[in-house]
């Protein structure tokens, strides 16, 4: 089983993941741990990524707004880190404004640029 390893900044502090990455028949399978215990507890119960179609599909929870947050700003560092999109629900996740804040991650219609993150 292959590990990645990943920076994050959340919440104006600097973090740290491992993510397993384990292949399935329908593609690869992410599966998040912070090196931080507030943050495994947070994510607790949400924290795969699956990638699906050449594309990283981060599930999130929308009533669960510090753990969508969360998961947004990993799933977008696995995606630089990949260099491949991810997309939440039909919205890709473009990452170049991480540093910003997730909430200024900018949807971007599935269908309209998926060739153009490869």
């Amino acid at each position: 089983m292959k590990k990645i390893h990943l920076s994050f900044d959340y919440k104006d502090r600097h973090y740290d993941a491992a993510i397993r990455v384990r292949q399935r028949p329908q593609g690869r399978e992410f599966r998040i741990t912070t090196l931080d215990w507030s943050l495994e507890r947070l994510l607790y119960g949400n924290q795969v990524i699956q990638e699906v179609d050449g594309a990283l599909q981060a599930n999130v929870c929308a009533e669960k707004k510090d753990q969508t947050e969360l998961k947004l700003i990993i799933a977008a560092r696995l995606s630089q880190y990949l260099k491949i999109p991810c997309f939440t629900g039909d919205q890709c996740l473009v990452t170049g404004h991480v540093e910003e804040g997730w909430e200024d991650l900018h949807p971007v219609p599935r269908h309209e640029h998926h060739m153009d993150w490869q």
